[in-house]
């Protein structure tokens, strides 16, 4: 949606935030505004998110019930206050919870990991601890997706046999416990056989360690958080009119 990296995080997390604070409908009603501009800047990945929009959607009416419930036993409000709160607050969660599986869809996670390590680099704290989380960060991210792939290609090599046909849900999660350990070892291996590469390549003489291709921060980019940030704020302000 925004070209610089850095920039695109802070309208995502600004708006998640500022929609947090809104009170009024109408001002839900101006957040709505911009979570249409940001399906359609970003509608290659429409689908994509309305399939990890459901499991929430189905959440929604539950989170609603007990809301209601708790709050009809805990508190004095009426009935029309608190299916009200309901309302409202489960309306500014799916908003603030779509915009954001935007921005993941449309960020590759090794990109804010960059966006991550080249802040931490301008701070130029010798750290190990920080560089140690950051290099756990990395590891997970380019094993895990494997690992969901190989644990995917098992199952649909189980379900094509026909292995899995008449299973119960007990049963399905007996298998996974006896599986999951030899291919949570095999990507262990490859983690070690990596840790080792890199401590061969001199990691751990130098901290902070420095950036392939750092995400670079200029004044404009500055100028244009300033400005995301104030928009926002004068939207809250407008609406608490």
């Amino acid at each position: 949606m925004i070209k610089h990296p850095l920039v695109n995080l802070w309208f995502y997390l600004s708006y998640s935030f500022s929609l947090l604070l809104s009170t009024t409908y109408f001002g839900l009603g101006i957040y709505f505004l911009i979570f249409l501009a940001i399906i359609w800047l970003n509608k290659k990945y429409f689908i994509q998110v309305l399939q990890r929009l459901k499991p929430i959607v189905y959440y929604f009416p539950i989170m609603i019930i007990l809301y209601f419930i708790f709050s009809l036993f805990l508190t004095d409000n009426r009935l029309g206050v608190i299916l009200n709160e309901a309302v409202f607050g489960c309306l500014k969660l799916f908003l603030m919870v779509g915009a954001m599986m935007f921005y993941f869809e449309s960020t590759p996670s090794q990109d804010i990991l960059i966006i991550a390590r080249s802040i931490w680099v301008k701070v130029n704290k010798p750290w190990k601890w920080v560089e140690n989380f950051f290099l756990f960060l990395g590891m997970t991210l380019r094993f895990y997706p494997t690992f969901q792939s190989n644990w995917q290609s098992l199952r649909n090599t189980r379900k094509s046999l026909g292995l899995e046909a008449d299973l119960s849900y007990l049963e399905q999660v007996k298998t996974a416990a006896k599986e999951m350990p030899g291919l949570l070892i095999h990507q262990l291996r490859r983690a070690d056989d990596v840790a080792m590469a890199m401590k061969l390549r001199g990691y751990g003489k130098q901290f902070p360690r420095g950036v392939t291709y750092p995400t670079i921060f200029k004044a404009i980019h500055l100028i244009q958080i300033i400005f995301i940030s104030s928009v926002y704020w004068a939207i809250n302000t407008i609406a608490t009119i």
